[in-house]
């Protein structure tokens, strides 16, 4: 373990992986990423798909300018087989998101997908986790804590002793509630309920992937044709995924587990350090983070190319308003 370090990662899922390393090997920075131990049995906890839930174009733009750069990344590592191109449909039930998925699908087909009746058709997926193995990047398990002084500054100790870093990164939601007090949590975050749970083969879904905005379900379909589960809120959740399931039923499930995510009352990320504990934070990201972490590792070093910093900048939570980056925000029906 080195003395000091210029970056400390807390996250444990290819988002963090991906900004660990780039902040390492792309600029040069020491980095420690420190992530829990994940069992290769526990269920997947989101699917990572270059589709923003976005209508606006510069947020399509910026995640469509990631993707590419991420591939050619992988590609470069000799890990391009990471990223596969799937369909993914999206259903909408209330007027107002069938409005947004209109709108979404329209600018989609401006940034080259090919869309039509909400079926997106070649959406890049990052399927596996993102290997950290002989890179410049120092990673633990365990033994790093954070304290927080009296004036809430968080200060990061390793083992015990204290260490010092030039900025601390929560990179998951799961280290965004663990770690952060909530009376520093942006208020624009909140902990949502999750549930995932992994069905029996079923009969084939229209797309690999389904997502139901308006019942908080995504499915993503396996070779094997059984089905992960991912259902939002705790009201209704066995009505809602049945009514997003094919059959036959009844559908036996292979496993369940609990867990909960942030996710952003306004339908825009947050991007930025926080005041007073100065970490920087990365939250409702929904399933584009992975393809994001390009221009958010130029933004820690302070380097966002011109095309990106306004994005960027304007999804700081030190901003004194949010009305102009403001978008589609799932609401449960």
């Amino acid at each position: 373990m080195a003395k000091g370090y210029d970056f400390a990662i807390f996250g444990s899922g290819p988002f963090s992986a991906l900004l660990a390393g780039l902040l390492a090997h792309d600029h040069g920075k020491q980095v420690i990423r420190i992530a829990a131990p994940v069992s290769p049995l526990r269920l997947q906890r989101a699917i990572d798909l270059a589709l923003p839930l976005a209508t606006r174009p510069a947020s399509w733009s910026m995640v469509q300018r990631g993707a590419a750069e991420t591939l050619a990344l992988l590609t470069a590592i000799e890990a391009a087989e990471t990223v596969a191109p799937v369909d993914v449909r999206i259903v909408a039930d209330s007027p107002a998101s069938v409005t947004a998925l209109a709108h979404m699908s329209h600018i989609a087909r401006g940034n080259g997908l090919a869309v039509r009746d909400g079926h997106f058709r070649g959406v890049h997926r990052l399927n596996g986790d993102i290997a950290l193995t002989g890179s410049k990047v120092q990673s633990t398990d365990a033994g790093a804590t954070l304290n927080f002084t009296k004036a809430g500054l968080a200060e990061l100790s390793i083992a015990g002793e204290p260490t010092e870093v030039g900025q601390i990164v929560l990179a998951d939601d799961a280290s965004i509630l663990d770690l952060m007090p909530e009376q520093q949590r942006p208020s624009h975050l909140t902990a949502q309920p999750m549930t995932a749970t992994l069905t029996a083969p079923a009969r084939r879904l229209a797309a690999p992937v389904m997502r139901y905005v308006d019942r908080g379900v995504t499915l993503a379909q396996r070779p094997d044709h059984s089905i992960l589960a991912l259902v939002a809120g705790e009201r209704d959740v066995e009505a809602r995924l049945a009514s997003c399931l094919p059959g036959p039923f009844p559908l036996p499930r292979f496993a369940t587990t609990h867990f909960r995510r942030l996710v952003s009352n306004d339908g825009a990320p947050l991007l930025g350090r926080l005041r007073p504990s100065r970490m920087f934070v990365a939250a409702g990201l929904g399933n584009t983070g992975a393809f994001l972490a390009p221009s958010i590792a130029r933004l820690l070093v302070g380097i966002p190319t011109e095309t990106e910093r306004p994005w960027l900048v304007a999804h700081d939570p030190a901003r004194p308003s949010r009305e102009t980056i403001a978008d589609f925000a799932e609401t449960l029906i």
